[in-house]
């Protein structure tokens, strides 16, 4: 016999297509961020930050769906872990459009000594960014345990990207002292991509939550102290 179909069912669909459609606007507001920044672009960072605005309009009507839904229906179990994801996974993705706003933000002081991109990984670093949001996306969109666990592996090597960047970006200063100012903003856009990798790791450990009823964040191991899950 076939499942009985709730009103609750239609209304957690839409909410679920209204994040889809916001992942999809943060996602492509970072590949433009990455580019403004890899072209010295100043023109596209602009358009990149103008953005961010509709991106702070769909968190607002996230929230006010899901507080509907929550006065409405009242859900519990299954559907209560649904809707309190919908809104962690809605926060993680209006950080992720601040953050590319932030990275756009520091195009035009890069502008000024583009040769300083030359001593980081930073694009490199933005493809595995970009491949995290678009692993998380779909593991949201389809309920994929599986895809989950592969955004892991990826936050892993930007993580290690970004530390190799503080140190291509310190050596780079010392040969090259005018590049201080430059080298200074460059640091801080590998950390907003940082930053964006671990809302994408947010989103996947939400699926994962929604799935399996279960909380990964701080699990704890034998020694009794908290560390990140690897989703493995």
């Amino acid at each position: 016999m076939p499942p009985v179909h709730r009103p609750i069912d239609d209304s957690l669909s839409d909410l679920q297509a209204m994040l889809v459609r916001m992942s999809e606007l943060v996602s492509d507001q970072f590949t433009e961020a990455v580019d403004a920044l890899v072209r010295c672009d100043t023109v596209l960072a602009e358009t990149v930050r103008r953005r961010d605005d509709l991106v702070d309009e769909m968190e607002l009507e996230v929230d006010r769906k899901a507080e509907r839904l929550l006065a409405l229906y009242q859900p519990m179990a299954g559907d209560l872990r649904v809707l309190i994801i919908a809104l962690k996974i809605n926060h993680d993705l209006e950080r992720i459009g601040d953050h590319a706003k932030n990275i756009a933000k520091e195009v035009p002081r890069v502008a000024l000594s583009p040769g300083a991109i030359g001593a980081t990984h930073l694009p490199e670093m933005a493809d595995a960014v970009r491949e995290m949001l678009f692993l998380a996306h779909e593991a949201y969109r389809q309920r994929d345990r599986a895809g989950a666990s592969r955004v892991m592996a990826h936050d892993r090597e930007v993580d290690r990207m970004h530390r190799a960047n503080f140190a291509g970006l310190e050596t780079h200063v010392r040969a090259n002292p005018g590049d201080f100012a430059a080298a200074a903003h460059l640091l801080a856009a590998s950390k907003s991509m940082e930053r964006i990798a671990d809302h994408a790791k947010n989103v996947a450990r939400g699926v994962v939550f929604v799935l399996e009823g279960e909380d990964i964040r701080h699990r704890r191991v034998a020694s009794g102290t908290a560390q990140d899950d690897d989703l493995a």
